[in-house]
């Protein structure tokens, strides 16, 4: 007797530990009635938000991943959400659509207790479709998108209006990325595919031609590097475009079939891991920075609208919502995807890397590691020692980060940057060849 009930046992943890290994979409369950476009925000493995609604708003909150699902009040909220950022158990971000203008973000610090106004539109100038935050920092920088753009460096407490250039062409919902407090942008939704992108803190804009079908850009994603970038439109399928070279340039790539209708897309941060996901239910992954896709099983819940991820010890943990309501959870370990770990691994030591590529132009992108948490200071010199740019200047949190330098203001030359971390400081020669 005991020793069946030692190989039930057995079994049983060979089963739970190959379906949360498996590397496939399962139901983690049910909300209700999330509206036609919900929106789902990973804060971290076990700690979801979804906000929604139908002419009212709807905010659903897992604190176990996926297990439960509790609605959270909307006390002081009075349209539907159509987007949401979760930061963890207490804290999260949503804004209203719907409305021609005046419409709110809403921050809470007590899980939907209290929900404070932390920005709003003017007259006549849309509602928020979008929000966008960096996570490998702790969410600090963050950008969200109605007819205007807006722009926090602090979590979300405080939001300046930008010049994009773009005033009155909404995005997509949540087709906006946003790397570092420099780089970030969103894809249009008239006129061609097209993606308008700051590489300056909104110092200047660029609108960046796809080259694919459509007009209506719902999927970017870019690397944490800043030069590969992948984009597609709500009716480029299977076509999607390209970027090595920071979205000077695109190319059109074929996925394959499977995914139609609006599409999604998220690169796991610090890694060539990417997905994308079709409305039909279809769900692909690419682990070599968007040059192949192979299909996954998305356990025949259809009608998504939403995914995120978060990246945790090496794992991926994902979550998709649909328009019925069904929640489904994915779970994929790096080192079985792509035979190594992830570039968080935590570092021993300082380090900086020679720039890649080498000589480049314009871009290039530059890898360190902090062995601890210290102010870091990366700076570029020209062959006089004459500084021509700080590329970093910032607490940075132990471990691995990749950052891209743009030399288009500056002449073909020989170049120099240093790293300086606490008593660390190490120096690297570049070359920028025109």
């Amino acid at each position: 007797m005991k020793a069946t009930k030692f190989i039930v046992l057995a079994l049983l943890l060979l089963l739970f530990s190959v379906n949360l290994y498996s590397q496939e979409w399962v139901l983690a369950g049910n909300v209700t009635q999330p509206g036609l476009t919900p929106s789902v925000s990973v804060g971290s493995p076990n700690v979801i938000w979804i906000a929604g609604g139908t002419g009212t708003p709807k905010i659903f909150r897992s604190t176990n991943g996926g297990v439960n699902w509790e609605v959270v009040s909307t006390t002081g909220i009075t349209q539907e959400l159509t987007c949401v950022a979760g930061f963890d158990g207490q804290m999260a971000i949503v804004g209203e659509g719907i409305v021609n203008g005046n419409a709110r973000l809403f921050k809470t610090a007590n899980g939907g207790a209290n929900w404070v106004v932390v920005a709003q539109t003017g007259n006549n100038r849309g509602f928020f479709n979008g929000l966008a935050f960096t996570k490998d920092n702790g969410n600090l920088y963050g950008i969200a998108v109605a007819e205007r753009v807006y722009r926090t460096s602090n979590s979300g407490e405080n939001w300046i209006e930008l010049n994009s250039g773009a005033s009155g062409v909404s995005n997509a919902q949540n087709s906006l990325i946003i790397i570092d407090d420099n780089f970030y942008g969103f894809g249009l939704n008239n006129g061609a595919a097209r993606l308008r992108l700051t590489t300056d803190n909104s110092a200047n804009w660029t609108t960046q031609q796809l080259n694919i079908t459509g007009s209506y850009t719902s999927a970017v994603a870019f690397n944490t590097n800043k030069l590969l970038g992948i984009a597609a439109t709500s009716t480029s399928m299977p076509m999607i475009a390209r970027t090595t070279d920071g979205g000077t340039t695109w190319n059109s790539i074929n996925i394959g079939s499977g995914l139609t209708g609006t599409v999604y897309v998220n690169w796991i941060p610090q890694t060539s891991v990417i997905y994308i996901m079709g409305e039909n239910g279809g769900m692909k992954r690419s682990i070599d920075s968007g040059l192949t896709w192979i299909t996954m099983p998305t356990d025949s819940v259809t009608n998504l609208k939403h995914f995120d991820f978060v990246l945790n010890n090496n794992i991926v943990y994902g979550y998709a919502v649909s328009s019925n309501g069904a929640v489904i959870k994915l779970v994929d370990t790096l080192s079985t995807l792509t035979g190594i770990s992830s570039n968080n691994d935590v570092p021993k030591q300082f380090s900086l890397g020679q720039n890649y590529p080498n000589p480049f132009n314009p871009t290039t992108g530059i890898e360190f590691s902090v062995a601890k948490e210290s102010f870091v200071n990366l700076t570029i010199y020209d062959a006089l020692g004459r500084e021509v740019s700080l590329v970093v200047n910032e607490n940075k949190k132990q471990g691995k980060y990749n950052v891209s330098f743009d030399g288009a203001n500056l002449n073909s030359g020989v170049y120099f940057y240093i790293l300086k971390a606490g008593d660390f400081s190490q120096t690297r020669k570049m070359i920028l060849l025109k």
